[in-house]
Formats: structure tokens, C-alpha cells, sequence
């Protein structure tokens, strides 16, 4: 059965409530799919999410593939579903349910390049970008031999591509998308793609790029990653000095817009490590957590297994299996956390200043009077920090807390307000 657009349209959340979940589809278990992850609804959205984003769902190609399954990011039809995750009807009725419980739904949408067997190579093979022997060349400076390299100086390409986009809209009501690797498609193509998304949609869309460029914002994205902040904390998890993160933070700041944080995604779980590799240990992933969810424009990401603190690697050539229900104390840890971003102004939109030391990171924040200090000791050792003067009050546990220094354990934190 259709379900109607407009029955299933959801309001998107403004920049400063969103919290966004990254699902892949593969990780459902060995024949989980749309249905599978349809089951978990009710779970995600417990945790404070309001976006929810769907890792590629179309086809994937199979002509030169790179091994398993295929990657998801080798789309070989962009009208169609993956028949690996299920049907149609099990598709739409996700995005129904997800909508039922007010969290919008976004598509992973690759559009720099296409698989080999995708129809276009065919029909239109001067929509590819050709080497200098005159043939269809792999995305430059990659070893990426399971796609073929699109070329955007081509009007037919763009509007093919666009039109391919506005059929998710219009045929199943989804929310916006997360574009992969945005930094590689031009510019204007974005500007002018976004624009005619908007026009079409009968309900306000969220646009998130992965890339981190300056005419991103001016393109029209909504948010962009927050690569550079990542990359500081894991140096800084590292042994680089903690106050150094301010630095990471000022050059986000330069376009101006909104950046997603996180301490894990499908490209850093799948060929990197887990969140422990990168920050010793479940606790100090959890004041990594801490970080990247509170300090000033960010927007935070979980990540398919990162609510019960899965400590392997998932990939995204093949299937996996996590087990939803261990670990369920990380699920009440996280949700507490984003119910306290999400009831208190000063952690959501309050303006910063960083005080930071070698050894901890350290923030306040401020909205009206409404006031938070965040403590964050990165690493493997004690720390003490200066506390402000005052009175204030834990915001996990209630406790008050005062006197002129703080104690903290080792990748221990504190989230104080008053």
C-alpha cells in the first residue's frame, strides 16, 4: 500500500535539538534490513534522536566490485531499492514508523560517482570523467576501482542527478540526505541542487555534507562534519596538550555554519578501529562523548552500535551481528546525556569559553542564567582543575559540588551547572 506524503511528513528539528543516528542497514544481523531496523525504533529514538540516517539504500554494483557484499557507496541504480534490505513496503513503512515517533529521515546520497554497471555507463558515457587514453577514469587520487568518476561539467548529468534525488521526495517523503563525499562534487552543483530540493519538497529538508569546506555552508547545507575537531581530540587523546581543541573549534567556525561531532562513524569503525582504539578505553570514549555532544557548534552523531558500546569494528562490505540489548546501562548513559543538552540552553546554544589545561579539557558555557561547566580529564592519569567559585550541582547525579579545585580520575568528567 502508498502510504500518502503528507500523512507521513515530520517536522525537521531545528540545528540546535538535532541528534542524529547513522544506521547501517548491514549491521542488523545476517538477514536484517528495513525490518529489522523498523523493530529498533522505538529504542533510538529513547536515546534522544530525532534524525535518523539511513547508510545507502540502493543497489549496489557488482561489475568490478570491491569484495563482499559490495560497498554501499557503489550505487548501481539510483531510482531503486536494495532488495538486500528488504521490500518496498517494508522501506516505506521504516519511514513511516520513524515518523510516527517525530524523528526525520535522511538518505545516504552518493553522487560523485556511479558503479560500473550502473545504466549510465551506457547510455551516457559522456557523463563520466576519461583519463588521457580516453577512458572512464576512477575518482583521481584513489584507489577506488569499484566506481566510476562522474563529470559535473555536464547539464544532463546534473539534471539527471538532481531529478534522481527528487524521486525519494516525492515517491517515499524522506527528510533531506547526507551526501557522501561532498567536498568532491562541485560547488555550484550543490548550490543548485539544494535550492530545487527545497522548492520541491512539500516539508522542510536537513542536508548534512560529509566534507568540510567553506562554500558548503554557502551551498546550502544545513551541517557539514567536523573533521578537524575529531582529528584534534584524537591527538589530543594522543598527548597533544587539551587546550589545544580551541584551536580545532576557531577554524570550524570560519564558514559559519553547523558541524556534526562524533566519536565514531561507518569509515572510522570500518577500517580504522572502535571508539576504544581511538580513546583508550569505554571510559574515556564516554568523556570523549561528553565533549563532542557539549562544546559550542556541534551537532552530535551515533553511530550503529555506539549505544551499547560495541568494541569491534563494523563493516560495511559485509554483514554483522550486534547485540541490541547488552550494555543497556550505555543506552541510559547516552540518553541522560542528551536529555541534559536538550533541556538546558547553556549546552545546547549558550555561548563558550574554553579554559582548558594540558590534561583536561575544560568549558563553561552560558545561556541567560543559565550556566554549565564541563570537565574533561583525557587521560590515563589524575587530574585536578581550579573551580569557579561558588555553588553548583551535578548534572547527572544531582550532587551539589563546590570548593576551589576538582578532582577527577582518570578519563573521569563532570558536567556541573547552576
Amino acid at each position: 500500500m502508498v502510504l500518502p506524503l503528507l500523512a507521513s511528513a515530520v517536522a525537521v528539528p531545528s540545528l540546535s535539538e538535532t541528534v542524529v543516528y547513522e544506521a547501517n542497514l548491514r549491521a542488523e544481523g545476517p538477514k536484517g534490513g528495513f525490518a529489522a531496523l523498523t523493530r529498533r525504533l522505538g529504542s533510538i529514538r529513547a536515546l534522544g534522536v530525532n534524525v535518523l540516517w539511513l547508510m545507502p539504500v540502493q543497489p549496489v554494483g557488482k561489475l568490478r566490485s570491491a569484495g563482499g557484499l559490495g560497498s554501499p557507496y557503489a550505487p548501481r541504480d539510483y531510482a531503486a531499492l536494495n532488495p538486500e534490505f528488504g521490500t518496498v513496503a517494508e522501506f516505506r513503512t521504516l519511514i513511516a514508523e520513524a515518523h510516527r515517533r517525530k524523528m526525520a529521515v535522511i538518505l545516504d546520497w552518493v553522487a560523485n560517482h556511479t558503479a560500473w554497471d550502473h545504466p549510465w555507463l551506457k547510455a551516457h558515457p559522456d557523463w563520466y570523467t576519461h583519463d588521457a587514453k580516453g577512458e572512464i577514469a576512477i575518482p583521481a587520487g584513489t584507489n577506488w576501482q569499484d566506481v566510476a568518476d562522474l563529470d559535473y561539467t555536464k547539464p544532463a548529468l546534473r539534471a539527471a542527478m538532481i531529478a534522481a534525488m527528487e524521486g525519494w521526495i516525492t515517491r517515499y517523503g524522506v527528510d533531506g540526505f547526507r551526501c557522501d563525499t561532498a567536498d568532491w562534487v562541485p560547488a555550484d552543483f550543490w548550490k543548485e541542487a539544494i535550492a530545487r530540493l527545497r522548492v520541491a519538497s512539500p516539508h522542510p529538508l536537513f542536508v548534512l555534507a560529509e566534507g568540510f569546506r567553506k562554500e558548503n555552508v554557502a551551498s546550502g547545507f544545513d551541517v557539514e562534519y567536523g573533521w578537524p575537531f575529531y582529528d584534534r581530540l584524537v591527538a589530543i587523546y594522543k598527548g597533544e596538550k587539551a587546550s589545544t581543541l580551541a584551536e580545532a573549534a576557531t577554524k570550524e567556525k570560519q564558514d559559519g555554519g553547523r558541524h556534526l561531532r562524533f566519536v565514531t562513524n561507518h569509515d572510522k569503525s570500518a577500517w580504522e578501529g572502535a571508539p576504544t582504539d581511538f580513546f583508550k578505553s569505554p571510559e574515556g570514549v564516554r568523556t570523549a562523548t561528553i565533549v563532542t555532544t557539549l562544546y559550542s557548534g556541534g551537532i552530535p552523531l551515533v553511530y550503529s552500535g555506539q549505544e551499547v558500546a560495541w568494541r569491534s569494528r563494523i563493516p560495511i562490505f559485509d554483514r554483522s551481528t550486534i547485540d541490541w540489548s547488552s550494555n543497556a546501562e550505555n543506552r541510559r548513559w547516552l540518553a541522560a546525556l542528551y536529555t541534559l543538552r536538550r533541556t538546558h540552553p547553556a549546552l545546547r546554544e549558550g555561548d563558550l569559553r574554553d579554559v582548558s589545561t594540558e590534561d583536561a579539557i575544560v568549558f563553561v558555557r552560558r545561556a541567560g542564567t543559565d550556566e554549565a561547566l564541563v570537565v574533561a580529564n583525557v587521560r590515563d592519569h589524575a587530574a585536578t582543575v581550579a573551580l569557579p567559585s561558588g555553588t553548583w550541582h551535578d548534572g547527572f547525579s544531582g550532587e551539589k559540588v563546590g570548593g576551589s579545585s576538582l578532582a577527577l580520575a582518570p578519563f573521569a568528567f563532570r558536567v556541573l551547572l547552576r
